[in-house]
């Protein structure tokens, strides 16, 4: 027993009915269970409840109720909580949480049809309430299953022929019908996922399909790389984190596993050396900006930037360079390992695209470890293992980087869009693999706007495109490129035609930079995930396109009718088509005929000179026919002769009109190439003097704030030097003080000696008087 069909039995019958009849029986059994009180989770009964009223009545309209109601508040709450879902939507979200919550449900809805059919008092399962989703009523042929003639039932009937294939086949089409219901075509719809476990939100990671799985690794989420692998179960829209080894397997190509880093070649030392010794064989580091490609069950995994100290050495010295890491993820045993393909690999880098056609993996542009932008071309040969850099002509894209790539017919590799330092684009390049020439194909229909970070995958014969920014906003509308005209060799000359496809708001989720689009073709629809719009995404979108899409349009098979017949038109107009066809075969006639005719045209030439003329009594008819026969032969060669000289001045004159054109051409072509050079070169040029003139400013912002900070402390030293001034006045006058202080003081001491003197030699005069010492 297979592996798919042991799950099968595991969770027991699938449900064989469309909907709306699966969401009725779905119902009807949940009704019955809660009346033989066998009840669900209360956090799953709301649910139900929300949603089988989302399904039956649509949007909630109803008023809140009293707060004080709890059961009542809970259901208007889980009700309100779906706005605008579709009612379809609900119907498979309804039958999905409870194939979630009793996987067996159907086998115990088939028993009790069963034993309601032995029962005349059991109800029938269907009820007439409830709406289809296309308006009609239910017919009697969409009811449940009825017993066959020869009294087994169908499922029984059906098991007897339940082969692997049809069991594939039954369960591509449940997960069909599982994405399918997801909104409307033409427009992006987000799925309700039973499982609230998802991956956090990112953006520049990689994603890429491998069976029914949708595998997203690595990205970044606000400067932080990450490394996670995650993975959407498209039958059930749940995700799961893989938990991954680094056990390496045995090399596939030339070379050994001993390069699990990448390598520096430095040419100053002339020998090579690891730049790291990893502490695990080849487990993917956290990575942003890299390429993930499915490959059997395998999934190859090509580049990235990474903050690890790998790339830290090139700011020291700029002649080393990093070469191309490939690892490739195991889907069946989750373990990573490390391929050495033969051949020079190009250099280490993120944001470059990586295209499938057949088993060679084309990389284009990107961006290096010092961020500059790339416009080199390699090849991967999965097949040989071995690096390529193919020798190509015509006119390659510009160096760019977040670009989009898709491959159509196993042959043609398109680039649309991308940035560089200062430029977004918006052109688009053809790159043909068989014979290796660039091309830039015309196009025709609104052209979409110059971009980069946008995603986009081929379905069908369009290829769609979707998001990116132009450095001013983001891109709101979703965009598909015809390539009908492609499918034909003969017809590349054919313009491929642009179309808008659908519109969204600017702060939608799909407004992003960053994503990922996969394209789904057996559900007919694209997957997008992730994403940045000024916040970090972490939504999964679903867009299926309308069948217009899909198809060649039918104007296009009448306008590919009607140009040959413009063509025709074009050369009857001309001088010498007018020529040619007088020379063309004209019907058989009989010799009759042919005489009258030859002897009418005869007569009309001699016109007046008819007299003159032999009788034709003296002419026999034949020698008549032949001199008109050698007469118009004569005028034949006569007119061949000038026709010849006249094609030969035309061939002339086209030849050298021809030659103008070309040189004009060559001339446009390199004043092109001139000028798109001289704007790159001014626009990297521009964004290194704005990097100067910031790193100026920022040098002068830092000597103004050391100027003022000088100013303020002359300021402090010049109010310490008035402070000291004012001192010194001020000792100043102390000191004349001083000094008139000391003059009274000696003039007291000079007194005093006097006075002392006069004690010792009392003499005469008013003192002696005074003091009553006689004179002598």
């Amino acid at each position: 027993m297979s592996l798919e069909a042991a799950l099968l039995k595991k969770a027991g019958a699938t449900c064989p009915l469309p909907y709306p009849e699966k969401f009725k029986a779905a119902v009807k059994l949940v009704k019955d269970r809660e009346t033989e009180g066998k009840t669900f989770k209360d956090e799953n009964r709301l649910a139900l409840f929300a949603l089988e009223q989302q399904a039956l009545v649509g949007s909630c309209k109803e008023p809140k109720p009293w707060g004080w109601n709890v059961v009542e508040s809970a259901k208007w709450q889980a009700w309100s909580q779906l706005q605008d879902m579709a009612p379809v939507e609900a119907m498979r979200l309804y039958v999905r949480l409870l194939e979630d919550e009793l996987p067996s449900w159907w086998d115990e809805y088939e028993s009790e049809i069963n034993s309601s059919q032995s029962s005349p008092h059991r109800e029938l399962p269907v009820s007439s309430s409830i709406p289809e989703s296309n308006g009609t009523p239910s017919s009697p042929a969409a009811s449940p299953r009825r017993p066959a003639a020869n009294g087994s039932s169908h499922s029984e009937a059906s098991n007897l022929s339940d082969t692997p294939k049809a069991q594939h086949k039954r369960k591509a089409t449940s997960l069909s019908e599982a994405i399918k219901t997801v909104g409307a075509p033409g427009r992006w719809a987000s799925p309700m996922q039973s499982d609230s476990k998802h991956p956090p939100p990112r953006y520049e990671h990689a994603a890429s399909l491998v069976g029914h799985s949708l595998y997203v690794i690595g990205g970044n989420c606000g400067g932080r790389y990450l490394n996670d692998v995650w993975v959407l179960n498209l039958d059930n829209l749940t995700w799961q984190l893989v938990t991954t080894s680094a056990k390496p397997l045995p090399p596939v190509g030339g070379g050994s596993f001993d390069e699990i880093e990448p390598v520096v070649s430095t040419p100053l030392l002339g020998h090579k050396e690891d730049s790291s010794k990893p502490s695990s064989t080849s487990a993917l580091p956290p990575s942003a900006g890299h390429v993930l490609l499915a490959w059997g069950s395998n999934l190859v995994c090509i580049g990235g930037h990474t903050k690890a100290g790998t790339y830290s050495h090139l700011r020291k010295a700029k002649d080393a360079k990093v070469y191309m890491v490939i690892r490739v993820l195991d889907t069946h045993k989750h373990e990573w390992s490390i391929m050495s393909p033969a051949g020079n690999a190009p250099p280490q880098r993120g944001g470059h695209s990586g295209t499938l056609v057949g088993s060679k993996v084309y990389l284009f542009g990107g961006e290096d470890a010092a961020r500059r932008p790339q416009g080199d071309l390699f090849v991967l040969d999965l097949a040989d293992m071995e690096w390529q850099s193919p020798e190509v002509t015509g006119t390659p894209p510009p160096a760019r980087s977040a670009h989009a790539a898709a491959a159509y017919q196993q042959r043609y590799l398109l680039i649309f869009g991308g940035g560089s330092v200062a430029n977004c684009f918006g052109d688009l390049y053809v790159l043909d693999t068989d014979s290796m020439h660039w091309s830039c194909p015309a196009t025709q229909g609104p052209p979409p706007a110059p971009r980069a970070g946008h995603a986009g995958d081929v379905l069908g014969d369009s290829w769609y495109v979707v998001g990116g920014g132009n450095n001013t906003s983001g891109c709101t509308d979703m965009v598909a490129l015809d390539l009908t005209p492609l499918a034909t060799s003969d017809q590349t000359d054919d313009p491929l035609t642009w179309s808008t496809v659908s519109q969204a708001e600017s702060r939608s989720a799909i407004v992003s930079e960053g994503m990922t689009v996969e394209a789904v073709p057996y559900a007919r629809c694209l997957l997008s995930f992730g994403g940045y719009n000024g916040k970090y995404q972490s939504a999964l979108q679903v867009f299926r396109p309308e069948a217009t899409h899909h198809q060649k349009a039918p104007h296009q098979k009448q306008h590919e009718e009607q140009e040959p017949n413009k063509v025709m038109q074009a050369q009857a107009q001309s001088p010498q088509h007018a020529r040619d066809a007088r020379n063309r075969p004209v019907a058989l006639e009989t010799p009759k005929d042919q005489y009258n005719k030859h002897l009418e045209a005869a007569r009309t030439r001699s016109g007046p000179l008819s007299q003159k003329q032999p009788s034709p009594r003296h002419t026999s008819p034949a020698s008549g026919m032949l001199e008109e026969a050698t007469n118009q032969e004569a005028a034949a060669d006569m007119d061949s002769e000038e026709i010849k000289g006249q094609e030969e001045v035309h061939s002339s004159q086209v030849a050298a009109l021809q030659e103008q054109m070309v040189s004009a051409m060559q001339r446009v072509s390199a004043a092109e190439k001139e000028a798109a050079a001289a704007k790159e070169a001014a626009g990297t040029e521009l964004a290194l003097m704005r990097r100067q003139l910031t790193s100026s400013q920022a040098a002068l912002a830092e000597a103004e704030q050391r100027a003022s900070d000088a100013d303020a402390q002359l300021l402090d030293e010049q109010a310490k030097v008035m402070r000291l001034e004012v001192t010194v006045a001020e000792q100043q006058q102390q000191l004349s003080r001083m000094e008139e202080l000391e003059k009274e003081l000696q003039h007291y001491r000079k007194l005093n000696k006097e006075v002392e003197g006069g004690k010792q030699k009392p003499g005469g005069g008013i003192w002696g008087y005074i003091a009553g010492t006689p004179a002598t």
